[in-house]
């Protein structure tokens, strides 16, 4: 993604934890357009009206269910007028012999968030405001990637400069 920004952009990285936050910078720290902090994504962001996207891997599942609209209110509202956010997560809307084949890895692996599958995730995201979403399955809906788009208001926000900008949501 620091490439994809270019010298102009930023791409700001949030984890709960130190201990991915101290790797990240280990890791990537070199490169001067990114930023990593530690924050509870459940707690406000810090940003508003700030990102162009927002990218969130394989961590919206693992949230306790209360939390999951209000991190995609959040999302949204950190989001500049019809910025974009991509979840790629497991499908919530499996079905057939994925959901099966989801809720055994579940069972073993993921035993605390077997309240994802019962989750309605457009609908959520509809809630906090997107109106543009597209969810593609991926291993026959075993994984899914979802697009959400954050629709223009009548009021335009405030621009901060040209480029894109993305962020991380766990």
């Amino acid at each position: 993604m620091a490439t994809a920004v270019g010298d102009i952009g930023e791409v700001v990285g949030l984890d709960i934890t130190e201990g991915m936050v101290k790797v990240a910078k280990e890791r990537y720290g070199r490169l001067k357009n990114l930023i990593f902090l530690q924050r509870d994504v459940t707690k406000p962001f810090g940003y508003e009206n700030y990102f162009d996207g927002i990218f969130t891997s394989f961590s919206l599942h693992e949230l306790p269910e209360k939390h999951r609209p209000d991190v995609l209110e959040k999302s949204y509202l950190s989001l500049r007028e019809e910025g974009r956010m991509v979840i790629a997560d497991f499908g919530p809307q499996v079905s057939g012999k994925s959901k099966v084949i989801s809720h055994i890895f579940f069972s073993f692996f993921e035993r605390d968030n077997l309240n994802f599958f019962s989750f309605d995730q457009n609908e959520m995201l509809k809630k906090a405001g997107f109106r543009k979403i597209q969810a593609f399955p991926v291993l026959a809906g075993v994984l899914q990637i979802t697009l959400a788009q954050k629709s223009p208001s009548l009021h335009p926000s405030p621009q901060r400069g040209e480029g894109w900008s993305e962020g991380r949501s766990r």
